[in-house]
């Protein structure tokens, strides 16, 4: 017994772990991937926000465009299409994260379906944690295309397609 304690001794199995130069490699290994991936994952953050409220914008449009094809020649608020968008009649989302801001009323003439007026048909802001996103439908019929999406992700002071 005395004979196979003493082979365990020479042999340093007791010995198992990590030494503490091994532990400071680990965790600086760690910190530096920490480093490189918190930007790359705010980055995919935003972007996930802003398509969210894209998502709801494209939703209003669609609705807001059957709207006024039903009643072309006939001007028709944003507002009126709130209901078939999903939003709420005070145009919010529900949960409330996203308001809409109505802009001009959309007009389609029944002869040839042009879409007027040109310029901001609407605006989507976010509220509480997406309070720095907000996007706007803007229409211009000689644009291409036409209906153009534009996104700011610094509260509205800079505006820029998405």
């Amino acid at each position: 017994m005395l004979i196979a304690l003493a082979r365990l001794c020479e042999n340093r199995q007791w010995n198992r772990g990590f030494t503490l130069i091994e532990l400071l490699i680990v965790i600086l290994i760690v910190g530096i991937l920490a480093a490189v991936a918190t930007p790359l994952y705010l980055g995919y953050i935003k972007d996930a926000k802003t398509a969210e409220a894209k998502a709801v914008a494209g939703s209003l449009w669609t609705a807001v465009q059957s709207n006024a094809i039903g009643r072309c020649g006939v001007a028709v608020p944003v507002s009126e299409a709130y209901a078939k968008a999903g939003l709420t009649t005070a145009g919010g989302t529900n949960p409330a994260r996203w308001t809409v801001t109505p802009g001009a009323d959309v007009t389609i003439a029944c002869a040839d379906g042009t879409i007027s007026p040109n310029q901001t048909v609407f605006t989507v802001k976010g509220s509480s944690d997406v309070s720095f996103v907000q996007v706007q439908m803007n229409y211009n019929g000689s644009g291409t295309p036409p209906a153009q999406l534009q996104c700011s992700t610094d509260s509205g002071t800079t505006f820029l397609p998405c």
